[in-house]
């Protein structure tokens, strides 16, 4: 291990640095090279760069998802209380369980996200596509992720979770102040008061639902859910796995979609390439999860002692696993700093890896291929807005636009 030490990884970490967060794949690339395991004593935390090394992370059994607890810490103290409240919700989500609450509990909750759900559910996706693009067909403007790849998958999880579609806006709310709970770092008052009046919210909401399919089946999710014996999964679980799904279905779906739109549009020759033969979009989908992840860290806690490129992480100490520089690294992608559409690079680790990759991950690329063939096919001459200004989501955990301008 070359033992130089750099600004970067001092008071210059790229996530001390808010400027950093346009543009740390310089950074990412140092770390990959020189600190591919990294202990950052000031946020008192493991970093791990290289792809080999995350990959291995993912699947090791001695690396814990379950993490509410260092939120609660994490939280402010005056609301840490009010917090409490709903943690226990919180701890039952899929993805903070290990194994055996983890596998039962995905088991259940895959029959409705396996391969034939999600074909099921295309004709309702390109409808909401459609339906969000008539909005605006007639005025030649369209901000692609505030009106389209921001609604898109609330509305379709909405949906597909048997809300009414009357409530749909209000689902769009609480999915926004869950990501500002789980995202924004650190966590703040507002942060954590809003989640814990959504997540209130929603869980009577839910129950009242809950009781509803039990009278009057219905074959949606809820519907599928309210059916389940409790030796399966308890209500609690139900309700906060709902929950669970505004939270991981709602921010990376937007980020992906508009990742894609953006980097095609700033890519003209790639997206040329794409326009002349449209089969190329699941490869301009795939190299936007690796090029521009949508979840660029995913932390674990250590059960146990665990030795790795030299280093030793010890039990209770967290680990950031940079899918970022994963994605990137040259061990596993050459030239891995250009976004080219037509190169099979084999699959990213953008959907996790191992017992917990994304549950979600059919659902989240079904809605980006339909989203984007709609979009290209009825707005064929899309380009940036350069009369508006592009507004970026970065932040510890997450690459995506904001707002982003077109016209057509």
């Amino acid at each position: 291990m070359t033992e130089r030490i750099d600004a970067r990884e001092t008071d210059e970490f790229f996530l001390n640095v808010p400027e950093k967060l346009d543009d740390p794949f310089p950074d990412l690339a140092y770390f990959r090279e020189n600190r591919p395991i990294f202990y950052h004593e000031t946020l008192d935390q493991w970093f791990a760069f290289g792809h080999e090394d995350v990959s291995k992370l993912f699947s090791d059994p001695r690396m814990s998802a379950d993490r509410m607890k260092g939120f609660v810490d994490a939280a402010p103290e005056e609301v840490r209380e009010d917090l409490r409240k709903v943690a226990p919700y919180l701890e039952m989500f899929v993805l903070m369980n290990d194994e055996p609450d983890h596998a039962r509990l995905r088991k259940f909750l895959h029959r409705g996200f396996n391969a034939e759900a999600i074909r099921g559910l295309r004709g309702q996706i390109q409808q909401i596509a459609d339906e969000l693009l008539d909005r605006v067909r007639e005025t030649g403007r369209l901000d692609d992720s505030a009106d389209f790849a921001f609604l898109l998958p609330a509305y379709v999880l909405s949906d597909f979770l048997g809300f009414p579609e009357k409530d749909r806006d209000r689902v769009v709310q609480w999915s926004v102040d869950f990501i500002g709970f789980f995202n924004v770092v650190p966590i703040t008052v507002e942060t954590t008061r809003d989640m814990v009046r959504s997540a209130t919210e929603m869980i009577g909401y839910t129950k009242e639902l809950l009781a509803e399919r039990r009278e009057h089946p219905r074959e949606d999710f809820l519907g599928l859910l309210a059916g389940a014996d409790p030796a399966e999964i308890s209500e609690e679980e139900v309700v906060a796995n709902a929950m669970l799904l505004l939270l991981a279905g709602h921010v990376a779906p937007r980020n992906l979609i508009g990742n894609a739109v953006y980097l095609l549009l700033t890519h003209p020759d790639q997206f040329a390439k794409l326009k002349e033969d449209p089969s190329l979009l699941d490869g301009a989908i795939e190299e936007t999860l690796r090029y521009e992840p949508p979840v660029t860290l995913i932390p674990r806690i250590a059960l146990e002692d665990v030795e790795m490129g030299g280093e030793t992480i010890h039990a209770g100490q967290i680990v950031q696993l940079s899918i970022a520089s994963a994605n990137r690294d040259a061990a596993r992608f050459p030239d891995p700093d250009r976004f080219d559409i037509t190169k099979k690079r084999g699959p990213t680790l953008s959907f996790g890896h191992g017992p917990h990759g994304c549950l979600g991950a059919l659902l989240a690329m079904e809605e980006a291929r339909i989203s984007l063939a709609t979009l290209f096919r009825r707005m064929p001459d899309l380009r940036l807005d350069d009369d508006r200004e592009i507004k970026w989501y970065r932040n510890a955990a997450n690459r995506g636009p904001d707002s982003l301008p077109v016209v057509f």
